[in-house]
């Protein structure tokens, strides 16, 4: 309290704060007095003065350490000679044109120099490895100099005293030597050696009997260098090279007389018994091709006849074959191909080897033999495009050689009457219908790509062979071909019109069979009726084709055809369907393992594989599997991963769909890798994939 009350007498005594103005604390900051911000000179000056005596203080202990360490005794470095200088040598003949170059420009020849004894060394070259005071200082970089005032001179250090003259090594005088070549006019490989060891020293030192013996040398080859200059004898090389030419030409005329089979010995064999033993190495060979193709027959037989053939009889019968191929004729060629292609063996190398031998003789293939190599291509379901266009450009070629050419336009008078004459009409050559039809087949199956060439040509002899066309050869046209470039629009017609004209797609007629038949007329009827039963599904493929696919062409044919085509429609419920073999069986079999009831059916002509019914209470349409077998994909070669289907498979394909069904497909390629538990987990899988 005592506080409090003498509070306000301290505040009079003090006085009150006079009010200070606004913004005067900005005028005090810039009129602030400078001397505040540098510090004083006289603390400035004792901070360097401190530096400058621990810095001399740091020499002068480096200098007692440098003098109270003793000199290192070394031998005097010897210096390496001074390499020669070597001039070019010329060749001195009084016979030899002058030299372009001036008196001024001519060098004269070097000479080793010397090695003089050089002055001693004293302590300021450091040749002996001291360092003096004033070099270095305590962190290896030269010192800054002190300033004047505090510079303190320091104690005198002794010379460093030269080692004795007995340590020296002793220098031996060398004379000067000419460097000059020592054998004829130029240097050799041996006297650029002899100076690159002189200058490096790594031959011996120079010897006074060595010098003495340079310049003997050095005298007697200036007394050669006065003969001619001779150009050197090159008889010899040039015998061994003509040697050489005559061996490869022996080597030559030897090797052609072992590849014509003519070559003869010196002995007493004769030219006929040299003709008898190539005739009867002709006959072997004969006999073995007669003997593996006799094999290839019964192999055939075999497999028709529902035998599995093992897979190294096979084996042995193509490594047989293939050292034969090169010698056979295109005939033979092509039995091999079918020979091997009807037992059902898969070696695509053998098949390639075989087709490898074809275009050397294909010049004088007959029609027969090239439609029967483009079928087995289609048998072998091998979709090579180097062989399918070959084929079809000779094909192209053949025809074009057989028509007529045209002739030019005949001038008549013009009193003569006009005469109408028919034109003639155009005949096949040389292939006929069938042939034209099965090689449109295989070409567009397998996905060949038509040049437009052969394209103009092919539909030009098919235009003619269409009206002369058989219920057989109707139905033989498969949907690959009828809905191909090869047959456009108007053709298709045509085709289509005279398929109505023979009623292609009639019901089959079994052959009678009476009490006493004729075996000739039954075995032909027989024929034609299995003939007719393979290809009958063909034209109701096409039916549906048409009909599904191309409505605008559809009903734009005439109504005789429109009317043929919905008998066609009609007996396509007639069909049967086959039961289900081969692969399809075997998913049939696991589906019953999974107690999963499935069935085939039938989808307008084309025969469903497997069809399973959907869980009940699901609202989904059934499950329709589609097994495609190893005979529905081309030919896999080493360079293809996964196969590839051919055309007739992917057409399948595509009516299936357009009929409506959703196709669930199963791939033979990735089936046949399966184990049978894994194959019924793929089932599992699958069906639990279409529920979902």
């Amino acid at each position: 309290q005592a506080r409090l009350k003498a509070l306000p007498a301290m505040v009079a005594m003090e006085g009150t704060p006079e009010p200070r103005a606004r913004g005067s604390w900005r005028d005090a900051f810039l009129h602030r007095r400078k001397d505040e911000e540098k510090p004083a000179p006289r603390q400035r000056a004792v901070r360097e003065n401190d530096f400058e005596k621990a810095m001399l203080a740091q020499d002068r202990a480096m200098i007692e350490q440098l003098q109270r360490k003793p000199p290192r005794e070394s031998a005097v470095r010897k210096k390496p000679p001074t390499p020669p200088k070597v001039s070019p040598y010329k060749f001195r003949l009084d016979t030899a044109p002058p030299s372009p170059s001036n008196d001024s420009d001519q060098v004269q020849p070097a000479t080793v120099s010397t090695v003089s004894e050089t002055a001693p060394e004293t302590a300021e070259t450091g040749e002996t490895g001291e360092t003096g005071p004033e070099t270095l200082d305590a962190g290896g970089a030269a010192p800054v100099a002190p300033p004047p005032a505090a510079q303190e001179t320091p104690e005198p250090i002794p010379p460093v005293a030269p080692p004795p003259a007995e340590l020296r090594e002793p220098v031996v005088e060398q004379p000067s030597v000419t460097v000059v070549p020592k054998s004829g006019e130029l240097f050799s490989a041996a006297d650029i050696d002899s100076i690159m060891n002189s200058i490096t020293g790594e031959e011996a030192k120079i010897t006074p009997s060595t010098v003495k013996a340079s310049i003997e040398s050095r005298r007697d080859r200036r007394l050669v260098s006065e003969t001619e200059f001779s150009i050197p004898d090159r008889s010899k090389l040039r015998d061994q090279i003509r040697a050489i030419d005559s061996w490869l030409e022996d080597d030559v005329t030897c090797s052609e007389q072992v590849k014509e089979g003519l070559r003869l010995r010196h002995d007493d064999v004769s030219l006929q018994e040299v003709m008898a033993k190539t005739g009867k190495a002709s006959k072997a060979e004969g006999a073995s091709e007669a003997e593996l193709f006799s094999k290839l027959e019964s192999a055939k037989s075999r497999s028709k006849a529902g035998e599995k053939l093992p897979a190294a009889e096979m084996k042995d019968l193509a490594q047989r074959a293939k050292p034969m191929l090169p010698n056979m004729n295109l005939e033979k060629l092509v039995r091999a191909l079918n020979l091997f292609s009807a037992t059902g063996y898969e070696d695509y190398d053998l098949y390639l080897n075989v087709l490898g031998e074809i275009p050397v003789q294909v010049r004088g293939i007959s029609p027969e033999l090239l439609t029967k190599c483009l079928r087995l291509l289609w048998r072998l379901r091998l979709n090579e495009e180097t062989y399918l266009e070959l084929f079809s450009m000779e094909a192209m070629n053949m025809i074009r050689a057989k028509k007529p050419p045209r002739r030019p336009p005949v001038r008549r008078p013009a009193e003569a009457p006009l005469e109408v004459k028919a034109a003639p009409k155009p005949a096949l050559a040389p292939f006929s219908g069938r042939m034209l039809i099965q090689i449109g087949n295989c070409l567009t199956q397998l996905g060949a790509k038509h040049p437009s060439r052969f394209m103009d040509v092919y539909q030009e002899q098919i235009a003619i062979a269409i009206p002369s066309l058989s219920q057989e050869d109707c139905e033989l046209v498969t949907p690959c071909l009828a809905a191909s470039p090869l047959l456009p629009d108007a053709l298709r017609r045509a085709f289509l019109e005279r398929c109505a004209e023979v009623d292609a797609g009639a019901p089959l007629v079994a052959p009678e069979a009476s009490a006493t038949p004729e075996i000739a007329r039954y075995q032909r009827d027989a024929e034609v009726y299995r003939r007719r039963a393979k290809h009958l599904r063909n034209i109701f493929m096409i039916e549906a084709s048409i009909r599904k696919e191309t409505w605008a062409f559809f009903s734009s044919l005439p109504a005789e055809v429109r009317s043929y085509l919905d008998r066609v429609h009609e007996r396509s419920k007639e069909l049967k369907h086959p039961k289900p073999l081969g692969f399809a069986a075997e998913v049939a079999t696991v589906l019953d393992q999974l107690r999963v009831p499935t069935w085939s059916t039938m989808a307008g002509p084309l025969e469903v594989h497997l069809v399973q019914a959907n869980t009940p209470g699901v609202e989904a349409e059934d499950v329709v599997y589609e097994c495609n077998e190893a005979e529905a994909y081309c030919a896999m070669r080493q360079e293809d991963r996964t196969p590839q289907l051919t055309m007739a498979t992917k057409f399948r394909h595509k009516l299936l769909q357009r009929l409506g069904l959703q196709l669930v497909h199963i791939n033979y390629w990735e089936w046949s890798r399966l184990s049978e538990a894994q194959r019924i987990n793929y089932m599992v899988k699958l069906q639990a994939r279409q529920v979902g």
